[in-house]
């Protein structure tokens, strides 16, 4: 069973970076930014420890706040470069902006991502002063299953406890506040996702590991745990109750989180600000982001 489904994750990949080639003809992209591409974090010379860099023209030789972004694609499909237009349009509301590759799923496991995102943390953490990026205001921001990676860092970040559950040594760059967009939040439910996921992404037992009560992110220790969040998603988004629930979660801490909810429209499907990102409602949810990030 496990060998046929990992033949279909990479027939999903597949189908997926052919989809990219159509999409990137129907999109501009957006003037007056500075994008340098592929570089490396890592001195591995692997493909998946690279990252693209987004800055504004216009604010040449000003320090700006960092945003480090995380692609969506559950894990398992997805890159960089299809978020290149949501980055460019982040970036022009001024900010440095850092979108990294990391391995995928049945390569490895959500372990070895977050490793590749702390990996990649430490590097931006490095450099960022050189691109006149400001370390005091650093931000994350991810869609889909990028969101869902940025909460466990986030939240491996800030409690030992759930670090040494994990394995995982975690990056020491600190982050002030989270953009979770449309968030795979949920992994182990019994629906598509939690029927053939989790056992990719954790281990055949992981039941019995000690991560095991943290694979529900609704984890009293592990909401707790989290940096500011502004959360995004719609009527027609196939994961809206894992924003809404995963919200409420958030709300029980008494910390200062935001959701926004757009309602019907077709348009407006799974983590469309990044899929659609010229849309006026996806421009909208570009500058309330910011708006919000820029508070921390």
């Amino acid at each position: 069973m496990k060998n046929i489904l990992t033949k279909q994750f990479y027939k999903q990949r597949s189908d997926f970076e052919k989809s990219c080639i159509t999409r990137d003809k129907k999109l501009t992209f957006p003037e007056g930014v500075t994008l340098t591409q592929n570089v490396a974090y890592a001195s591995d010379n692997d493909k998946a420890h690279r990252l693209d860099i987004y800055r504004p023209e216009d604010k040449e030789g000003q320090t700006l706040p960092v945003i480090i972004n995380v692609h969506g694609g559950g894990l398992l499909l997805g890159n960089k470069e299809f978020n290149r237009y949501f980055c460019a349009l982040m970036c022009k509301r001024g900010f440095v902006v850092y979108s990294i590759e990391y391995h995928l799923v049945p390569d490895c496991n959500i372990f070895d991502q977050l490793r590749d995102v702390f990996m990649a943390m430490d590097y931006i953490k490095g450099r960022a002063a050189s691109d006149d990026g400001d370390l005091s205001h650093v931000y994350m921001v991810g869609d889909s299953g990028g969101a869902c990676l940025i909460t466990y860092a986030n939240a491996i970040q800030n409690n030992k406890k759930i670090a040494k559950a994990a394995k995982v040594k975690p990056s020491d760059l600190h982050i002030n506040a989270l953009g979770l967009i449309s968030g795979m939040f949920y992994t182990d439910r019994f629906d598509k996702i939690g029927l053939f996921l989790p056992k990719f992404l954790y281990g055949d037992n992981y039941k019995k590991t000690a991560f095991a009560k943290y694979v529900n992110p609704e984890n009293p220790e592990l909401v707790s745990s989290l940096a500011p969040a502004w959360l995004v998603s719609s009527h027609n988004d196939n994961l809206r109750k894992y924003t809404t629930d995963f919200y409420k979660a958030l709300s029980k801490t008494g910390k200062k989180h935001r959701l926004k909810m757009f309602g019907k429209n077709k348009q407006l499907t799974h983590a469309f600000s990044v899929f659609e990102p010229f849309l006026p409602e996806s421009i909208k949810v570009i500058d309330m982001l910011s708006e919000y990030l820029k508070k921390y």
